[in-house]
């Protein structure tokens, strides 16, 4: 009942939707593919039939804020899965104990209202605690419970005012006669009425004349003696201290005096992120880890987190995140793998390896650098974000984006052969585990087996032969890249590089490509969706044969929703790339020492102040090779040789 309670928690549950509940498996060679599909997301999303995640959140936070306790219960199918969840209000649920202390929550007792409390089972219940109260171990501690002085104080200071604004509860004037006299009650209304009606609404402002010494003495609160700002002040700061956000962003008074001496604005929102959402978002992640996870399979290997992608508040602390990191890789003290994991994006072992300020020479994990030659002219490391290059020219951007067009041109008909050729290589590898996964099911250790029994997935495993389906994607891989290096080669002899395509630059680009298929973990892959289709297959009661299909449908679709998607994906990524390193590796061979960079389609607003800064610089080739290995899935960097 208190805004100023009710606001900052207010401002809590708009901004944790922000952000998004993900999901994510560990590879074995390092790094992490998203399960964006998983049931558990999918149950959160819609979590039953008369409202959603937000409005699910919404209602965790303010339990959370407010008793440092928030409930949800889990209603099961035949099957054993939660199909959906239910939030408790605070007051409704108890944690009990047994008598006899032999277990720490015996069950949990569930009050709804008009009606006889039910006694929910532990597994039934996930609860969001607040640390740990030290009054009752069984539960969290109010965040706020610190500062209930404060919040009484709002409270009475707003009901005072409130009471005087109301009725005024005291007399305008005083009027009291002189010398000690006592009029008689009669004369005292008489006095009151008539003045009443001499001064009152259309009169006010006449001459007062009195028939006997009187005093008439004003009375009343005027708007400055009825100020208790500062007294509120008090409340605002302290319960805002407690849930971790800065009044300002809240939207108080006493936070918005500091932000003109003070921090600005934008700086105050982070440290809400950061003091206050974050912390919060930690603490019911590691709860659902805890007490929703594991009744979908083994979470072992599994991450649940926040992804804050999307969170405008924090977005400059991502770009500086990204600096922070490329300064690492540019002095040598990081790998290119750890680089990319530390961004989030998947690498394999042909990112182990070193770029150190040695004209940025490649040195593999665990060796030694290689003394650079005595003559070798000493380069400085130039941040890939573009920052520290010379730039291009208007004629050299003009002769530049003229060769990058031919590409871009070029690029649509690749890639939408290198996705023809992977839809039936995909569509095949989910047959071929559907197949296995038929034949082990159908076996007796099978057919009792649970989703999480490694045996029956490494039997399946075992039987779809995994690496050679792996050599198989290698090829399509190779022969993908050949066809882009032959186009390349068209657009190179057009801009004067050159006729025929050098058997060493074919071959360097070909063995490229056969790398670049190791970037797509196809054992840990179809592992994981064998994984998932067994869980959720059993969670709808499915037979040998059913399951089979579902297993068919997922190792075809990989970690996206649909064989389709998947190759739509890759044969969009990496036809980009392929491009990339044959214009350098080509133009290179023909004696070209550097090239420009074009970030963004042309004609499209580039979107993000690093796009802007390395668009139009010039780069070595060495840097133009390591740019086009570190760059998004979803990029769209592109290189033309630099005429000059």
């Amino acid at each position: 009942d208190a805004s100023v309670v009710t606001a900052p928690v207010q401002w809590l549950q708009r901004s944790l939707p922000e952000a998004r509940l993900a999901l994510r498996r560990r590879k074995r060679g390092g790094g992490f593919v998203d399960l964006p599909d998983h049931p558990m997301l999918a149950l959160i999303q819609n979590p039953n039939p008369f409202y959603g995640d937000i409005a699910l959140w919404f209602g965790t936070v303010l339990s959370y804020c407010i008793d440092g306790n928030a409930y949800w219960m889990k209603v099961r199918n035949r099957a054993g899965r939660p199909v959906e969840l239910w939030y408790v209000p605070h007051w409704m649920m108890e944690p009990v104990a047994p008598q006899d202390g032999s277990d720490f929550i015996d069950h949990y007792l569930y009050s709804p209202g008009g009606a006889a409390p039910m006694r929910l089972d532990p597994d039934d219940v996930v609860h969001f605690r607040h640390g740990i109260n030290p009054r009752n171990l069984r539960k969290g501690l109010s965040p706020i419970d610190g500062v209930i002085r404060e919040i009484f104080m709002d409270l009475e200071a707003s009901n005072f005012v409130a009471s005087l604004l109301r009725n005024m509860g005291v007399p305008g004037v005083v009027i009291s006669p002189k010398g000690g006299a006592m009029p008689a009650p009669d004369d005292v209304e008489a006095t009151k009425a008539w003045f009443q009606e001499a001064f009152g609404g259309d009169r006010r402002g006449g001459p007062l004349v009195m028939g006997a010494p009187t005093d008439v003495t004003p009375y009343g609160f005027n708007p400055q003696q009825m100020n208790m700002s500062e007294a509120r002040d008090v409340a605002e700061e302290r319960v805002c201290a407690c849930l971790g956000v800065p009044a300002a962003v809240v939207g108080f008074g006493a936070g918005l005096q500091q932000t003109k001496v003070g921090a600005t604005m934008e700086e105050l929102r982070k440290l809400a992120w950061h003091n206050g959402v974050l912390p919060m978002g930690r603490g019911l992640v590691d709860e659902l880890k805890r007490s929703l996870l594991p009744d979908y399979g083994d979470p072992a290997g599994l991450d649940l987190y926040w992804n804050t992608d999307d969170v405008l508040a924090l977005q400059e602390d991502e770009e500086k995140q990204e600096k922070r990191w490329s300064e690492r890789l540019k002095s040598g003290g990081v790998t290119v793998a750890e680089y990319r994991e530390g961004l989030g994006m998947p690498a394999d072992d042909s990112h182990r390896i070193y770029l150190r300020p040695i004209n940025l020479m490649e040195v593999p994990d665990g060796q030694a650098a290689r003394r650079a030659e005595t003559d070798a002219p000493k380069t400085k490391a130039h941040d890939h974000g573009g920052h520290d290059h010379p730039r291009a020219t208007p004629e050299q951007m003009r002769r530049g984006a003229a060769y990058a067009r031919m590409l871009e041109r070029q690029e649509s008909r690749l890639r939408a052969a290198f996705e023809k050729a992977l839809r039936p290589l995909f569509a095949r590898l989910g047959k071929a585990a559907g197949a296995a996964a038929a034949a082990a099911l159908a076996s007796p250790k099978g057919a009792k087996a649970e989703p999480s029994e490694e045996a029956l997935i490494a039997e399946i495993m075992a039987m779809l032969d995994n690496p050679a389906w792996q050599v198989e994607l290698t090829e399509a891989y190779g022969a993908h890249y050949l066809e882009v290096a032959n186009a390349v080669q068209d657009a190179a002899e057009r801009a004067g590089l050159g006729t025929g395509l050098p058997d060493p630059v074919a071959r360097a680009i070909v063995a490229a490509g056969g790398r670049r298929a190791g970037l797509i973990d196809l054992d840990a892959q179809t592992r994981a969706a064998i994984f998932e289709g067994l869980a959720e297959g059993r969670a709808q009661g499915e037979g040998a044969s059913q399951l089979a299909q579902r297993i068919s449908l997922y190792v075809e679709a990989g970690p996206w929703n649909s064989g389709e998607i998947r190759a739509a994906i890759i044969a969009r990524t990496e036809t980009k790339y392929a491009q990339n390193i044959s214009t350098v590796l080509r133009a290179a061979e023909a004696g070209v020492t550097s090239f420009i960079v074009f970030d963004g389609r042309f004609g499209a607003p580039r979107s993000t102040p690093a796009h802007i800064a390395r668009d139009g610089s010039i780069v070595s080739t060495e840097e133009a090779m390591a740019m086009a290995a570190a760059e998004h899935p979803n990029g769209t960097l592109s290189f033309a040789p630099n005429f000059a």
